[in-house]
């Protein structure tokens, strides 16, 4: 009977520590495909061409969104396009007040676990001396530069997750 009672305790804390073990793998997992994700936007903020040379209009993803009630930049989901691992396409909240960007980060062949991040991008103008963010038009004739910090933030184990990257460029 002791014995029996000793190994089921033997059983009983290998499990806890496989479950333990599983979870550190699951939330390494989504941290890497997180990163993925916000480092995809960051390439496309540095490598895109920011003004449309028919229009001379500035790209959805490089306009420098103000809060009216704050004056300050405003993160939002603006100009960004995701396809998700399903095949479906990311997308905005309808509700004004948090526009952010929705993508998928494990679909429900995870264990039935799916999970929906929201991504934002924060964009400023970079003054040329300090180089500290600022929402005062740098433009001069040779340029300016941008600032975008993107973020994405999910829910995992009752905890929410966030993970920023920032990318600094010049335009045009």
């Amino acid at each position: 009977m002791i014995s029996t009672l000793l190994l089921t305790l033997i059983g009983i804390a290998l499990l806890s520590v496989l479950v333990g073990a599983y979870q550190v793998s699951a939330k390494a997992r989504y941290r890497d495909r997180a990163r993925f994700v916000i480092k995809s936007f960051a390439d496309q903020f540095l490598t895109q061409e920011a003004i449309d040379p028919a229009s001379g209009n500035v790209f959805p993803l490089f306009t420098i969104t103000v809060n009216t009630s704050s004056g300050n930049a405003m993160a939002n989901g603006t100009g960004m396009v995701w396809t998700n691992s399903d095949g479906s396409q990311g997308s905005m909240s309808t509700d004004s007040q948090n526009a952010f960007f929705y993508v998928l980060l494990a679909d429900s062949t995870n264990n039935g676990l799916a999970i929906t991040a929201q991504v934002t991008r924060q964009v400023s103008y970079v003054y040329a001396s300090s180089g500290s963010p600022t929402l005062v038009n740098q433009n001069a004739t040779p340029g300016y530069m941008l600032e975008g910090d993107f973020t994405i933030t999910y829910p995992y184990l009752n905890t929410t997750q966030t993970q920023t990257v920032t990318a600094i460029r010049a335009v045009p």
